[in-house]
């Protein structure tokens, strides 16, 4: 096929849209959609090179698959392995687990199943994870797999109608399968969701490549109305938009238009030297623009970039892609498959040891688990099982904690308490939101839908527990939000028995970033200031709850004088993230509160006995 500068500016257009939408989507809210572009270019450029190939009677998988790994891994594989090596000093102990497995996914191509899972509750966010942006060259190798399959076996004359088929069906699927679980994450990284995007690509080679060429006013008219659609597509989308499915349709269809379109003056733009030039370089600039964004951002655990540090990013990514594409790309795009596979096996072997074998080197700054995770009463946490804490030998009522991973977090609070005060409690805990039926799926959001998923599915357990004792104490990080948290409760209270009683808690107030992540050790080292908040409208609605029913007991956590100095007390370190207290801050809560708490709580054990 013939090389084309138009199309390398197309790309250099593409990355400028993801890169601006990774500084700040606020910018650029739809920029997501230059990773579109470039699949569309994929499957129009790697369809053209099969059919042109096959025509000839020269078309090799071998040499197809070997051409694309020689293209795609060796910068690929430079990235991972310096990225890799820089994280091991910069991501904490405590997220190294999901740092490795994302290490193994992207060397195998294979990380957009791996982010598809969405994030772990406790660990590193997505938005922090260096390697995130591989799902796409992931997506882009699998399909690679597929596409010599379907046009080197279909005849050429039959290709357009195979092609548009799975375009509409999968197109269909995605768009249902949004619809049905309200989660647009999964299918985001998905390779059905995301195939009929390449599929235009193919389709224009095949049917329109060539056949496009009007005068050159009309040709005009097309190109710019394209340019305008994809441009406003990058503006008007934003995370909210239902994408990939029918949505993704807009800006492919308006990408491959430019494609094919004969001469106008928007190729010819796209045709000279600074954005060809950047488009030379995108394949690089994409590798590497996100691991120095994903980096700052979990350092400092803050979303927003200052300008000096937005300033540092393109710099530096600008510099480190002139590297690997002058000195990694070029080079092995003209050495011989021997040199590539060779690069390729030990560099592989040197990408694994680094993985397996760093962290343990950086473990001599660990700090303790009990400082940085949930460790106490996780037993009980997610799973159909109880745990007893307190003081098993009390003959006290039955006493049951249930809420989210804000009641897990305030096991050792009761614990303390109980084991001092003579009282016993049994708990089961889920991440994300209470395991109570009657919360709303249509109210969560699609990052949190895994969560709801499984808090349901151990609600009937939860339920059961709550049947068989007499007081029941909820704790969670909101009542609120979803507001149907608040009408389960309620209807909870409304249903106990005559001689059961329920307490619910205003929990701990919150920090605005990560204490660990800022301070780096359990003693407090950093002299940053940080924003600590109370959900003063739960703290009402649950005062008006326990106001308006005589079973229902209200017990204020967060006025505990503890939280003066959050995310610290007496130097330590409290809390494990923005919005969990530690088993340190946790027993220091019920040292503070003892008092307080068994002057509310003995009238009800009290009453039960």
């Amino acid at each position: 096929m013939q090389f084309r500068n138009d199309i390398q500016g197309i790309r250099g257009l593409a990355f400028l849209l993801v890169f601006i939408f990774h500084l700040n989507y606020n910018w650029l809210p739809g920029g997501f959609i230059g990773v579109d572009v470039f699949f569309v270019i994929s499957g129009f450029l790697m369809t053209s090179i099969i059919v042109g190939e096959k025509e000839k009677s020269d078309f090799s998988f071998y040499n197809f698959y070997l051409k694309r790994l020689k293209r795609i891994f060796p910068a690929y594989l430079f990235l991972l392995i310096i990225i890799a090596s820089a994280g091991f000093f910069i991501y904490l102990d405590r997220d190294f687990w999901g740092f490795q497995k994302s290490v193994g996914a992207s060397l195998l191509f294979v990380s957009n199943l791996l982010f598809a899972r969405g994030d772990s509750y406790f660990g590193a966010r997505l938005e922090d994870n260096p390697f995130l942006h591989t799902w796409s060259l992931a997506v882009e190798m699998q399909f690679y797999l597929l596409l010599p399959l379907i046009i080197i076996f279909i005849r050429k004359r039959f290709l357009p109608i195979v092609i548009i088929l799975p375009i509409v069906a999968l197109t269909a699927y995605a768009n249902i399968s949004m619809y049905l679980s309200h989660d647009t994450s999964i299918k985001y990284f998905s390779l059905p969701a995301r195939i009929p995007e390449f599929l235009i690509g193919s389709l224009y080679s095949v049917t329109l490549k060539g056949k496009m060429n009007f005068s050159r006013t009309n040709n005009n008219i097309i190109t710019t109305l394209s340019l305008g659609i994809l441009i406003l597509s990058a503006f008007l989308m934003d995370k909210n938009t239902p994408f990939p499915g029918a949505t993704a349709l807009i800006p492919t269809i308006a990408t491959a238009n430019l494609l094919v379109t004969g001469s106008n003056f928007v190729s010819d733009f796209f045709a000279k030297k600074i954005p060809r030039y950047i488009g030379e370089l995108s394949y690089s600039l994409y590798l590497w623009h996100w691991p120095l964004i994903a980096y700052i951002r979990y350092y400092n655990d803050e979303y927003s970039l200052s300008t000096p540090e937005v300033i540092f990013i393109c710099i530096l990514t600008g510099l480190m892609a002139w590297v690997s594409y002058r000195f990694i790309e070029n080079y092995f795009r003209k050495k011989n498959s021997p040199v590539f596979l060779r690069y390729a096996v030990s560099g592989s072997v040197l990408l694994g040891l680094l993985t397996l074998f760093l962290p343990k080197v950086a473990e001599i700054y660990k700090i303790p688990d009990i400082y940085t995770s949930p460790t106490f009463g996780v037993d009980s946490h997610n799973q159909k099982k109880t745990e007893f804490f307190g003081d098993r030998a009390a003959k006290s009522p039955k006493i049951l904690l249930i809420g989210d991973s804000h009641a897990l977090t305030i096991k050792p609070f009761l614990n303390y308490i109980g084991l001092r005060n003579h009282f016993s409690f049994t708990t089961v805990t889920s991440d994300g939101i209470i395991a109570l039926h009657g919360i709303k799926r249509d109210e969560i959001p699609s990052y949190g839908m895994k969560f709801y998923d499984a808090a349901q599915q151990l609600a009937p357990f939860t339920e059961q527990n709550i049947s068989q004792n007499k007081i029941i104490m909820i704790n969670c990080s909101t009542f609120i939000s979803p507001p149907s948290v608040y009408e389960t409760v309620e209807k909870i209270a409304r249903n106990l028995k005559h001689d059961q009683k329920l307490v619910v808690f205003e929990t701990y107030p919150t920090v605005d970033r990560d204490p660990i992540k800022i301070n780096r050790d359990y003693i407090k080292r950093t002299s940053r200031k940080f924003v600590v908040t109370i959900n003063k409208e739960n703290r009402s609605a649950l005062q008006k709850l326990a106001a308006s029913h005589h079973n229902i007991y209200f017990y204020d956590l967060s006025k505990s004088k503890v939280f003066e100095t959050a995310p610290f007390y007496k130097d330590t370190l409290m809390y494990y993230n923005r919005s969990h207290l530690n088993v340190y801050g946790s027993v220091s809560l019920a040292k503070d509160l003892e008092k307080d708490f068994m002057s509310f709580f003995t009238p009800i054990l009290n009453e039960e006995k």
